[in-house]
């Protein structure tokens, strides 16, 4: 599989969309080629017709695994929309779907909540279910997306699911583990369907890094075989950013309408 991931070419990994607000959102998808890839987004009503409401281009580059995020403004606060994105041989991603926040009084708004997903216990039903039901306007994820150990540590290999195999097969610590084990975890059948579904307001715990992570090292660092912990740091950020549909801001606040404000914190 680990062999799969690089032989792969074109729109990989789905589409996602997150960063909501009453006039905008941020797209994301991954297109693999040899090199800079310019691809067309464009945003459309969500109703039969598909009317075409905002449209642009984003490059897919390796620098940044082939990752590619548009933002988007303009739109309509509290509204439902599609989205898609073209490459140059014509070929398109998945058709996305994304909600505006909403903009003044708000009596009501749902958020399908989600923390602490660790892909070796067991499968992603809480995603699926998340997905089938639907009524709720966001989905918001509290950190540890994922976690960075190896097989048979945590879970251990007799609590580890059959047919739950993590990629690398060792603990990440360099850029190139980071961004496979996103790769891993984003080919998840309900995680996917998760993301095409709904705009998601994400922020980072401790195992988008390492476990106890603080300023300085982390409990699960080690120097002395993983190197300096700064640039372990800064490679799990980069992945994160690359991988996942959030800005490049350390922070960001989300106004929901006049019913309350959520803060993605820099911690």
């Amino acid at each position: 599989l680990s062999a799969q991931f690089s032989a792969q070419r074109g729109f990989t990994h789905g589409v996602a969309s997150g960063e909501p607000g009453a006039d905008r959102v941020l797209l994301w998808t991954r297109y693999a080629a040899g090199q800079d890839t310019p691809l067309r987004w464009r945003v459309m009503e969500a109703d039969a017709n598909r009317r075409v409401v905002a449209e642009g281009q984003a490059t897919a580059s390796p620098t940044r695994d082939f990752c590619c995020k548009a933002q988007v403004s303009g739109l309509e606060p509290g509204r439902w929309y599609y989205y898609r994105f073209t490459a140059p041989d014509g070929s398109e991603s998945d058709e996305g779907r994304t909600r505006t926040l909403p903009a003044g009084p708000t009596s009501r708004f749902r958020m399908a909540v989600f923390s602490c997903s660790n892909m070796g216990f067991g499968w992603f039903n809480a995603y699926a279910h998340a997905a089938a039901d639907g009524d709720f306007d966001c989905a918001l994820h509290l950190g540890d997306y994922f976690y960075e150990y190896g097989p048979g540590t945590y879970p251990s290999n007799e609590e580890t699911q059959s047919g739950r195999v993590l990629f690398p097969a060792h603990e990440i610590v360099s850029l190139a583990d980071y961004r496979m084990r996103y790769a891993t975890y984003r080919r998840d059948p309900d995680l996917r369907r998760l993301h095409q579904l709904f705009p998601m307001i994400a922020g980072w715990d401790d195992h988008e890094s390492t476990n106890d992570s603080w300023e300085g090292g982390a409990q699960n660092h080690q120097r002395e075989s993983e190197g300096e912990w700064s640039v372990r740091k800064a490679a799990a950020i980069k992945a994160y950013r690359e991988w996942m549909p959030v800005s490049d801001d350390d922070w960001a606040a989300y106004e929901v309408g006049g019913l309350a404000t959520l803060f993605r914190l820099e911690t």
